[in-house]
């Protein structure tokens, strides 16, 4: 029987600062996202600003791989930040998709 080895590897301390501001910037770039989103769904913002929310979302994504890839995540843990990512940008989506449905079969 042969076990697999768990090697796990050091994060610099020198990639610390660049972790702790990308994750940080995660929260930043997604709530801008979806502030973008909700924004212009209620009609508070013109709806060319999108393309700037989605690229929010490309930022987060960025964000996101960069905290990976310097904190050494296994398969796993790359698999759920992409999990995560597309979940970010659905999300917003169902929500308002939801939404519309409830207010639609429950006009006044």
């Amino acid at each position: 029987m042969v076990q697999e080895a768990l090697i796990l590897q050091d994060i610099h301390i020198d990639d610390f600062l660049t972790i702790f501001v990308s994750a940080s910037l995660v929260l930043v770039f997604g709530g801008f996202y979806v502030g973008i989103y909700a924004a212009v769904k209620v009609g508070l913002l013109k709806k060319w600003t999108m393309p700037l929310g989605y690229g929010f979302w490309i930022l987060t994504g960025y964000c996101l791989y960069l905290m990976g890839s310097l904190m050494h995540v296994n398969d796993f843990t790359a698999k759920a930040l992409v999990v995560a990512a597309i979940g970010l940008l659905l999300l917003p989506h169902a929500v308002y998709y939801m939404q519309d449905r409830v207010h639609e079969e429950n006009e006044h």
